[in-house]
């Protein structure tokens, strides 16, 4: 068992992972981030590469790790065996040993384990993975927590599926707002649906979580399903754009193949609120969060 109660990052590197460790260093916490990169390496950020399957000792003073790391490209997981390994092997051998270890483990998973079809699936709800890249995700989760259950460590591993998360540079915002500099109009697809949530709401959720100790199954989710022509909207609201910028149009009008294209994308949280009292995110604090400059 390791003494201390500081937290571990792994894939610090990582959009999440990096607004995470801001938030647990921001409430005080003792935090330790993962990277690939050898040239990055310093007191508080620890070499793990996820990709090889490699022996890690858990830093000292570390009781608690949150593991924000896969193969996540959807073409690759569709293509590249590798990414099968990474996601149903590699990583969830690295909870394995984390959890041998004497830590809490939270893992991070995806909306997608769900397949979409569903509104609102709770954090129990069976899995319906369609694309590669859900279904590994939904293995990795089913070896995860066999290896927890083998380990007699089902009260230190908690999973956390997140919907969309985005910041102010997450494609397509920074082509619209050049092309709303130029007075241009965009085409956002009103059949492309999703529950967004801004990438610093989730490391301040995630971070509650972390102090929360809570084992199993929760959900963060954008709080509705909206198209990418309502999001556009409630940006140009947000920076007191034109609305007359905007010209909905579809991915099936343009030809543009979507690899996920949920119905629904958001999550029922009822366990989490319960177990947390955290909440899912409106669409109106995601755009305050993305621009918190703008008049609203």
């Amino acid at each position: 068992m390791q003494d201390g109660n500081g937290f571990l990052v792994v894939g610090g590197d990582s959009l999440v992972g990096a607004s995470t460790v801001r938030a647990l260093a921001g409430r005080g916490h003792r935090v330790i981030a993962s990277t690939r990169r050898p040239d990055a390496l310093s007191g508080d950020r620890v070499l793990i590469d996820f990709e090889k399957s490699e022996t890690f000792a858990a830093p000292s003073g570390v009781d608690y790790a949150f593991v924000i790391a896969a193969a996540t490209n959807y073409e690759r997981c569709e293509t590249d065996p590798m990414a099968k390994v990474i996601n149903v092997e590699l990583i969830p051998q690295l909870v394995a040993s984390l959890l041998e270890q004497g830590l809490f483990v939270t893992f991070i998973s995806t909306n997608s384990v769900f397949g979409g079809e569903r509104p609102w699936p709770n954090e129990d709800d069976p899995h319906s993975p369609g694309i590669a890249y859900a279904r590994q995700k939904s293995d990795g989760e089913r070896e995860i927590r066999r290896a927890a259950e083998a380990l007699g460590a089902l009260d230190r591993l908690g999973v956390v599926r997140l919907t969309k998360i985005m910041d102010s540079d997450t494609p397509p915002l920074p082509t619209w707002l050049e092309s709303w500099k130029r007075g241009e109009t965009v085409t956002p697809f009103a059949d492309l649906i999703f529950a967004p949530m801004s990438v610093s709401y989730v490391g301040e959720m995630l971070a509650t979580i972390g102090e929360k100790r809570v084992p199993g199954n929760l959900h963060l989710s954008g709080a509705e399903n909206v198209s990418y022509v309502d999001f556009a909207q409630a940006v140009a609201r947000q920076l007191d754009v034109d609305p007359g910028l905007i010209e909905p149009t579809t991915a099936t009008e343009k030809g543009v193949h979507i690899a996920f294209k949920p119905t629904y994308s958001g999550l029922g949280m009822t366990r989490t609120r319960e177990l947390t009292a955290l909440e899912p995110q409106s669409l109106h604090a995601l755009v305050k969060d993305l621009f918190p400059a703008a008049s609203a």
